[in-house]
């Protein structure tokens, strides 16, 4: 997580319910809009802040969490990898973004929680992360038992659906379904499970959005800084905020061959290699911004640094630019074999990715360097 400085702040409108003190790090700020008197509320309030008092950034039978949801997803909290960022806990998220809960409201039988995650800091350097998000979460009723749900359930229940090939698309009433769109995503997918993973046998949902805050809905966000994007692949779906059927990046996540030891930079380098390149303007423009960056800040971005992933964020997500060049590489070399050996290799840190490179091309490390710069270099003109 980058640096946040903490600056005190003065508070108007809220209240404090908690009773276990300011040493406890999950105390939550209350909203004078919200309605304290009423068993419900209170009970739902307590809810979230007990399942935030219970490692949620870890995937395990949480207790807080409603059986359904548990049973069908092993990542159940479909805004926990975002919110969390793969390295923050809970008691740090807390320290650093200070909760205040804005809303709690009676929806039905369920009452919907809404949250604010905020750093107080008035610093420019660090204003553009102030609000980390606005978590918005379900409470159900579960053998006598407030327990939380996915906002999705509620969203998506009046959404229509139509199934093409193995993706079944789902999308609100209002969206004008492309057949052609549909119809170019089941041709791409086809050609991926025949070159890269032709035992593939799966199928998932797609639900489209038309923008990314609708998308943010569908992860638990009412608004969202952390883990911003136009698209996402999850386990059994793809969520989309581009609004429409065909998001080739996307689907290659979830047709490579399953390979715990593929780390990152490999993961999202093929997905940009094999996926955005179908767009070949936004391709160019994003191996364009690593080009430029390894001519004209060579000291802090190089090969190693965005290989290794030190230096994750110039501006844009260095990863996938920098993946994308070994995929290219690769493939000038050897081919979809090539690249198929790429998928099934430990890459999970720099050194498996150099070996693997080396095995898989036969040039020693300060040549595989070379021959990445040449390929990031031609799309700097």
């Amino acid at each position: 997580m980058k640096q946040i400085l903490l600056i005190g702040i003065l508070w108007f409108g809220i209240t404090n319910i908690s009773a276990q003190g300011n040493s406890d790090p999950f105390n939550l700020l209350i909203s004078s809009r919200v309605d304290t008197s009423l068993a419900d509320v209170k009970s739902v309030i307590q809810l979230y802040e007990n399942y935030y008092k219970s490692n949620p950034e870890s995937i395990y039978d949480n207790p807080f969490w409603n059986k359904k949801e548990k049973d069908l997803y092993e990542d159940f909290d479909f805004s926990r990898v975002s919110i969390f960022q793969g390295g923050i806990d809970a008691k740090a998220l807390f320290k650093y973004f200070t909760p205040f809960v804005m809303s709690v409201e009676s929806i039905d039988e369920k009452y919907q929680i809404r949250v604010l995650f905020s750093s107080p800091t008035t610093d420019p350097k660090y204003a553009g992360s102030k609000v980390w998000c606005i978590q918005k979460l379900n409470a159900v009723k579960e053998n006598n038992q407030w327990v939380l749900e996915n906002l999705m359930v509620e969203i998506s229940k009046k959404w229509s659906s139509k199934k093409v090939g193995f993706i079944n698309y789902i999308f609100p009433q209002n969206h004008v379904f492309n057949d052609q769109n549909a119809a170019l995503g089941k041709m791409f997918c086809h050609d991926i499970i025949q070159r890269f993973n032709p035992s593939y046998n799966g199928s998932f949902n797609y639900y489209i959005t038309s923008s990314k805050d609708d998308m943010g809905l569908l992860e638990n966000f009412d608004y969202y800084f952390v883990g911003v994007t136009t698209g996402k692949a999850r386990e059994g779906m793809v969520l989309t905020a581009k609004g429409n059927e065909h998001y080739p990046h996307e689907f290659v996540h979830k047709l490579l061959p399953d390979n715990p030891n593929r780390g990152q930079l490999i993961e999202e380098g093929l997905a940009v290699f094999l996926g955005t390149k179908v767009n070949a303007y936004d391709y160019e423009n994003l191996m364009k911004k690593l080009a430029i960056d390894l001519k004209s800040n060579s000291e802090k971005v190089t090969f190693k640094s965005v290989i290794a992933q030190t230096l994750e964020f110039n501006g844009y997500q260095t990863e996938y630019p920098a993946g994308a060049g070994i995929c290219e590489l690769i493939y000038n070399l050897k081919g979809d074999d090539g690249l198929k050996q790429l998928m099934l290799s430990d890459t999970k840190n720099y050194d498996g990715i150099i070996q693997t490179v080396s095995s898989i091309t036969g040039l020693s490390a300060e040549e595989i360097e070379l021959e990445w710069k040449k390929v990031i270099g031609k799309y700097r003109a």
